[in-house]
């Protein structure tokens, strides 16, 4: 294959990396169902202001799987770098004796925003779902893990900020939560074969509650990166309000409670 292969890299999200912290970032190459195992591979970090933070690192290829990693050490990630946006990650890699180069966004952070759900929030809604869990899995993570990074695209999608400066990660229960449900019946009504039933009603039921459960998100937020909320007393709410000054004209502002 010559090097024009379109091959997918697996970006799901901005890859945040915490400041001050050693910590290891990964990417993983498709094509035609498969994942690759590149024969080198290295590492760039570029900062905003155009400078690299590290240039041509070597990383490390897993010869199993085909996981490209880099583990980066605390002193590499100062907390004399700046935070925030614009931080863009070069992979370099070699497949089939050629060079690919792929690029993802990054951004330095103090925390990341984690998810709080698990199976056995699920299990708690519908306690026969460890019964109908297919034999080939030992839990819904998959579709946990996927129904995050929905939301985290979301989020910036709709304008609602940036997810690492949210501080109150409990705001996401219910939508992640039902999120999740949705995927898991929408694959269950879709291994089926049904064109209706059980499953189909259930999914379309969650992602509803979801659409709402999201579309009422409010949040404690960390506008100036310092660690610490703006006002723990205020909410900064995900759905902007729609202001008519006169027909045609919309004006949208972050709605604060």
């Amino acid at each position: 294959m010559s090097s024009s292969t379109p091959y997918a890299a697996q970006i799901r999200t901005v890859e945040l990396l915490e400041r001050g912290k050693a910590q290891t970032t990964e990417i993983k190459i498709y094509r035609s169902g498969s994942q690759l195992i590149p024969s080198a591979a290295t590492y760039t970090l570029i900062k905003p202001t155009g400078a690299d933070l590290l240039t041509g690192a070597t990383a490390t290829i897993d010869g199993d799987t085909g996981t490209v990693s880099y583990s980066h050490t605390a002193e590499q990630l100062a907390n004399t770098e700046a935070l925030g946006e614009g931080y863009v990650q070069e992979w370099t890699l070699t497949i089939d004796g050629d060079e690919y180069l792929f690029r993802r966004m990054a951004a330095l952070v103090r925390r990341r925003l984690y998810p709080v759900v698990s199976d056995i929030d699920l299990t708690a809604t519908y306690a026969d779902l460890d019964n109908l869990r297919p034999s080939s899995l030992t839990s819904y993570q998959q579709y946990i893990d996927d129904a995050w990074y929905q939301i985290l695209r979301r989020i910036r999608n709709r304008g609602m900020g940036y997810e690492y400066l949210m501080m109150s990660p409990e705001s996401f229960f219910e939508c992640h939560r039902h999120l999740s449900l949705y995927l898991i019946f929408r694959d269950f009504h879709s291994s089926l074969g049904q064109s209706n039933g059980r499953y189909l009603d259930l999914a379309n039921e969650h992602y509803k509650l979801y659409r709402d459960e999201f579309d009422s998100i409010n949040f404690v937020y960390d506008t100036d990166h310092d660690g610490e909320a703006d006002d723990p007393d205020k909410r900064t709410r995900g759905q902007p309000t729609i202001f008519l000054t006169r027909p045609g004209d919309y004006y949208y502002r972050r709605r604060r409670y």
